[in-house]
């Protein structure tokens, strides 16, 4: 696998870690290697004086990130096998890891951010998206429940919007994001380079 095929791309310019999610005709949708490789990332500039800010984006117009692989979780689960358990364990450790991460992240999102890609971004110093993203936790529609510290950011949401998003699975444009706290700026899409 080439570099430019790996699932999340990473690199350091001008003292600044990037990392990218590269599964665009996936919606980005996270799996074990792409969750592994990420914490590798992190921890590994954690420490590196080299390392100033960390920020993660994501290749395609589409999604910054769709979630999890639900596909492979649930043949996991089909199939007697502990991969769903794995995946989910080292992927509420990554969201933590990124909540208290010493070092500024900044996640720049365009297209959809769902779930996972929730749990990856809320926890971010700065959250910048465009006028194309629409962020939710979709989760209730497959019987699950708000993961990925969702009892945590959508309970500090104003008022009860954060139980309304976390039952009903609505998603939310960008204005209504902003409105509810679930990002900070809002850019162009074009400005985003």
């Amino acid at each position: 696998m080439s570099d430019a095929q790996a699932p999340v791309l990473a690199e350091v310019r001008n003292r600044i870690g990037h990392l990218t999610l590269n599964r665009p005709d996936g919606l980005n949708v996270l799996t074990l290697p792409m969750v592994r490789l990420l914490a590798e990332r992190f921890e590994a500039w954690k420490n590196d004086p080299n390392v100033l800010a960390v920020v993660i984006r994501a290749n395609g117009e589409k999604a910054f990130c769709a979630g999890g692989d639900v596909r492979a979780i649930y043949n996991s689960v089909k199939a007697g096998e502990t991969e769903h358990e794995v995946f989910f364990a080292e992927e509420y450790v990554l969201d933590q890891v990124i909540h208290a991460y010493p070092k500024p992240v900044v996640a720049l999102m365009d297209g959809l951010v769902l779930g996972g890609g929730m749990g990856l971004v809320q926890g971010a110093t700065l959250r910048v998206i465009t006028e194309r993203t629409k962020m939710g936790m979709p989760e209730t529609a497959i019987g699950y429940f708000p993961d990925v510290g969702g009892s945590y950011f959508l309970s500090r949401l104003p008022g009860e919007l954060g139980t309304y998003l976390g039952v009903t699975g609505l998603q939310v444009r960008a204005q209504d994001a902003l409105y509810a706290r679930l990002a900070d700026y809002c850019l162009p899409a074009s400005m985003l380079e």
